[in-house]
């Protein structure tokens, strides 16, 4: 039997994971016994707040922060730690974000080239790239803008994850485990990327 792994080892879990969880799909099972780890107190579990700007499964977006605090106290019996992303008008929570100065917005930037190269990291140069006016969005431009957003709050996670400095960043998404950017994001400070089932296969099967 392996042997548990220490009682401060903390985990932050991606957006996919939280879907999977509250839908009973794709990693659920794997998830559910990180979940039980953290109700026994044996690790921490994590979720950036900027998991509450992203697309809800039925695609629509959530209405206010708090019904994103719903989503993750039903999660587990002991309370999950949300972790404030960088500040991003028409898409953080003001109160649940921090201002960012040089360094962290410096990390954030390395952390999107990473993950995503092909795509502008600011907004305004990501629409130029695609003859696209920044302040007069359409219906054509909303697939870009949407695109541009997932990337921005998968940057987010991370940068979460790294500044924070929890231990493993768990998620389903092939993007992260590619092998260059996986060992890019570690050099980053990112220290463990795991799936759920890679996350949770040191812990005991009675959880």
């Amino acid at each position: 039997m392996s042997a548990l792994p220490p009682v401060d080892a903390s985990f932050t879990l991606d957006t996919n994971c939280l879907i999977d969880l509250e839908l009973g799909e794709g990693e659920a099972s794997h998830l559910r016994r990180l979940v039980a780890a953290h109700d026994a107190n044996r690790i921490s579990i994590a979720i950036s707040a900027a998991a509450a700007s992203e697309r809800l499964p039925d695609g629509q977006f959530a209405p206010n922060f708090s019904s994103f605090q719903q989503r993750a106290s039903r999660l587990s019996n002991r309370p999950i730690l949300l972790l404030r992303p960088l500040c991003y008008l028409d898409i953080s929570y003001i109160e649940w974000s921090v201002l960012g100065d040089e360094h962290l917005v410096a990390l954030e930037e390395d952390i999107h080239r990473v993950l995503f190269p092909r795509i502008k990291f600011r907004w305004r140069d990501h629409a130029t790239k695609h003859g696209i006016d920044p302040e007069a969005p359409t219906d054509s431009s909303k697939k870009e803008w949407l695109r541009w957003r997932n990337a921005k709050c998968d940057t987010l996670a991370m940068w979460c994850h790294i500044h924070y400095g929890n231990a493993v960043f768990v998620t389903r998404d092939k993007n992260f485990h590619k092998a260059s950017k996986k060992a890019a994001l570690m050099e980053l400070g990112a220290r463990q990327v795991l799936t759920p089932a890679d996350a949770a296969a040191p812990l005991q099967t009675d959880y």
